[in-house]
């Protein structure tokens, strides 16, 4: 059986507008390669973060999601 290893997801910012775009790691580069408008601002593991997002409480949980949109 094939199982992923550490599925990426790439979290890419608009320099202009704000806008926040997630690319899975099939797609990251049509952002990446578009640098005078998209800028990379962090890389997670997707499968990981909705597992412990799942997991935990909410206060554990709005802590989590806080700090991922300090990240960006």
């Amino acid at each position: 059986m094939n199982n992923p290893i550490d599925p990426v997801a790439f979290v890419f910012k608009h320099r202009k507008t704000g806008q926040i775009a997630v690319a899975p790691s099939e797609r990251w580069h049509e952002y990446y390669d578009n640098k005078e408008n998209w800028e990379h601002t962090a890389s997670i593991n997707a499968c990981g973060a909705l597992q412990y997002i799942l997991s935990v409480g909410p206060i554990e949980r709005n802590r989590y999601l806080r700090s991922l949109t300090e990240k960006i």
